[in-house]
């Protein structure tokens, strides 16, 4: 009797398909990184450099004053110019790790549809590209330009797995509801923000101070008209010198009252006719 061959066949690995978002995710990712990690280092070198200052600044001029003959590092080997170079780079890293979150955020949002200017200008993403676009080619550094990017970065890993894998709006409110004080402080750093670039103004630091304080204020405008967390933030500054505004000044600040619960419950509206639709 002559004897069966069996034949067995080699069950066919199944490949995993592969996410076609996943160079996305990863850019996604090293910007937000880059702008946290980055930002983190050039905040040590800043509040290093604000910790000397008596050592820069001349207390004649009420350390209004720096000394441009200062130096940091005082060596001249090549290592000593990379490190007084360092706050600098940091700084800029950090800007382009936002551009890039943020330019990814907005590919994924409008690649597929085609925006009117009102829809870009509305899109928070847009207007944190523009300020970070503005800080890169406006020249100066500061801690507070960078703080509300790397709050909201930190905010971004923090919850990358429920990004990437969920699409729940409710779930979404909650988070941001559970983090709506990391929130308020990236709304006052923005208005510490305007202040320090009038003040700059008003000293003269650079030449380009006034030309920053007047972008800037156009897109903190934007965050007035757009953003929510901005929008509740000033209201409270309002509400807290609600009692100290003079009588002859009393319409014009209930105006300003009126013009932020308008736009509060007008985005409100917005947010229900999206739920509805």
């Amino acid at each position: 009797m002559t004897g069966t061959i069996q034949v067995i066949r080699k069950k066919s690995k199944q490949t995993k398909a592969k996410d076609p978002l996943a160079k996305q995710k990863l850019l996604w990712t090293v910007g937000h990184v880059l702008t946290f990690v980055c930002g983190v280092a050039f905040s040590l070198t800043y509040f290093y450099h604000v910790s000397i200052f008596y050592k820069y600044r001349n207390w004649k001029w009420l350390f209004l004053r720096v000394s441009k003959k200062y130096a940091f590092f005082k060596g001249t080997k090549w290592y000593w110019r990379l490190a007084s170079w360092a706050p600098q780079i940091l700084y800029r890293l950090s800007l382009c790790g936002v551009l890039l979150a943020e330019g990814v955020t907005m590919y994924q949002n409008w690649s597929h549809l085609n925006p009117t200017w009102f829809d870009l200008l509305a899109a928070e993403n847009f207007q944190s590209l523009a300020v970070a676009t503005l800080w890169l080619v406006g020249g100066g550094k500061s801690f507070y330009r960078l703080l509300p990017f790397m709050i909201l970065s930190y905010l971004h890993i923090t919850s990358r797995t429920h990004e990437f894998t969920s699409d729940d709006k409710q779930l979404d409110r909650q988070k941001s509801l559970d983090n709506k004080h990391l929130l308020h402080v990236v709304a006052y750093s923005e208005i510490i923000v305007i202040f320090a670039l009038l003040l700059d103004t008003l000293l003269m630091k650079s030449g380009s101070s006034g030309f920053l304080l007047v972008a800037y204020s156009s897109l903190y405008w934007l965050r007035l008209n757009f953003s929510a967390y901005a929008q509740v933030t000033v209201l409270r500054i309002v509400e807290k010198l609600d009692k100290k505004v003079p009588a002859k000044h009393r319409d014009s600040w209930e105006s300003v009252k009126n013009f932020l619960y308008a736009k509060i419950k007008e985005r409100s509206d917005r947010r229900v006719q999206v739920e509805r639709a």
